[in-house]
C-alpha cells in the first residue's frame, strides 16, 4: 500500500494529499484505515479531508471511518475527524463580512444606488457595496464593490462603523462594514445586472428622504460628522513587514 502524504500544521491537524489516495471506495476505505491509524499512534489530533467533486464517491467511506461534514467551499467538500476525545476542532466559518461605502463628492452629493429586487419589493436608497471576497481586505473590496455596481473610481479614506446583525442565513451571522470613501470620478454607469438606479443625491435630501433607512441615514450623519477610523498600523506592530495580509484600523491621530 503506498504512503500518503500529509502536511501538518501547529494544531496537530494533518492534511492528507487527496490525490494519493485510491479513486475505487474499497481501496480509499483500507487506505484511510490505515493512515489514520498512523496519525492517531503519532499523537495527531485532527484530520482534515478536501473532497472535490471527481472524489465525492468516496464521501460515504470516509463517514463510516468517523468523519463529519465541516464546510463548503465551491466544489470542494471538507471533513473532519477528531482523533482524541477531548479534541474539539475549529468550527466551519460564522459570518458573511459585507462593505458599503459613503461616497460624498465637492458638491455634498451622496453617491446612492437602488437595487434591483424580483419579489415585486419596492427597492429603497442605499449605499453601493457588497460582499468581501475570500483573501480581500476590507478597503480594496468597498473600492471594488463601489465600481462594480456605479463605475465611480474611489480611494478608501476611513472606516465609520460596523454592524453586527444575527441574520440567520444558511446558520451564519452578518458582519457589515461602513466606510467613508472619496470619489475621483463622478460619472456613472450602473452595472446592468443588480443596480435599477444611481444617483448623485443631495446629502440633505438623502437625510430626509422617505424611501432611505433609518440606519442608512444614521450612519451617513455619523460619516459627516466624525472621521471614523484610518487605515493604519503600530509602529512596532510584530506584523508590520507582512502588512499586505494585515488591515488595522485606528482612530485618527
Amino acid at each position: 500500500m503506498s504512503e500518503i502524504p500529509y502536511k501538518t500544521d501547529r494544531h496537530g491537524s494533518v492534511w492528507p494529499e487527496m490525490a494519493a489516495f485510491a479513486s475505487d471506495s474499497e481501496s480509499f476505505a483500507a487506505q484511510l484505515t490505515a493512515v489514520l491509524h498512523q496519525w492517531q499512534t503519532a499523537n495527531y489530533r485532527f484530520v482534515w479531508l478536501h473532497f472535490p467533486v471527481e472524489k465525492a464517491h468516496l464521501i460515504g467511506s470516509a463517514a463510516a471511518q468517523g468523519f463529519a461534514y465541516h464546510h463548503v467551499e465551491g466544489s470542494t467538500l471538507t471533513m473532519l475527524k477528531c482523533l482524541v476525545p477531548d479534541a474539539e476542532g475549529p468550527p466551519d466559518a460564522s459570518h458573511y463580512v459585507g462593505v458599503g461605502g459613503i461616497v460624498i463628492n465637492g458638491r455634498n452629493e451622496l453617491l446612492t444606488i437602488r437595487e434591483k429586487y424580483f419579489d415585486g419589493r419596492p427597492a429603497l436608497y442605499k449605499f453601493p457595496g457588497g460582499f468581501v471576497c475570500p483573501g480581500e481586505h476590507l478597503a480594496a473590496a468597498v473600492v471594488r464593490e463601489v465600481w462594480e455596481e456605479t463605475a465611480v473610481k474611489t480611494q478608501f479614506r476611513s472606516l465609520v462603523g460596523v454592524r453586527h446583525w444575527h441574520v440567520n442565513r444558511f446558520g451564519k451571522s452578518d458582519l457589515y462594514f461602513v466606510c467613508r470613501l472619496t470619489p475621483l470620478t463622478e460619472e456613472i454607469r450602473p452595472q446592468e445586472s443588480e443596480i435599477a438606479e444611481c444617483v448623485w443625491m443631495p446629502v440633505e435630501q438623502f437625510l430626509q428622504h422617505e424611501e432611505v433607512s433609518v440606519f442608512n441615514r444614521n450612519f451617513a450623519e455619523l460619516a459627516i460628522k466624525r472621521s471614523g477610523l484610518a487605515a493604519t498600523a503600530f509602529d512596532d506592530y510584530p506584523g508590520l513587514a507582512r502588512q499586505e495580509v494585515i488591515e488595522l484600523f485606528l482612530p485618527y491621530s
